[in-house]
């Protein structure tokens, strides 16, 4: 459980944390507030301690990235994507994307 409930304040920063040398992810659940859970978006936190990448991958939903804390660098089809704190990017479906840490950060991933 996310501890997502309706009419309960959360921090999104504070739901995951940065490991030494890894690459840490939770799939929040809004089971408890969603109206049709079938139709809901797929929420995810990560955490990744600078140096970490996530190698070139495609997805076959789209996604909105938001950066909550730190510094990240992504490369989306190709061109160079610099996400500093409070920073966002969409990725298209199926369109070649890859992740790096320039410093600790933490970042939200909703597929869309």
């Amino acid at each position: 459980m996310s501890g997502i409930t309706s009419g309960t304040v959360f921090y999104l920063d504070q739901m995951i944390g940065v490991k030494p040398n890894r690459i840490a992810s939770r799939t929040l659940d809004f089971s408890e507030v969603a109206d049709d859970r079938a139709g809901a978006a797929e929420w995810v936190l990560y955490a990744m301690d600078q140096g970490e990448t996530i190698s070139s991958e495609t997805s076959p939903e789209s996604k909105l990235i938001y950066v909550l804390e730190g510094e990240l660098h992504m490369l989306v089809d190709d061109k160079p994507c610099h996400l500093p704190q409070g920073a966002s990017v969409c990725v298209k479906r199926n369109t070649w994307h890859e992740f790096a840490a320039q410093s600790s950060c933490k970042f939200l991933q909703i597929k869309i």
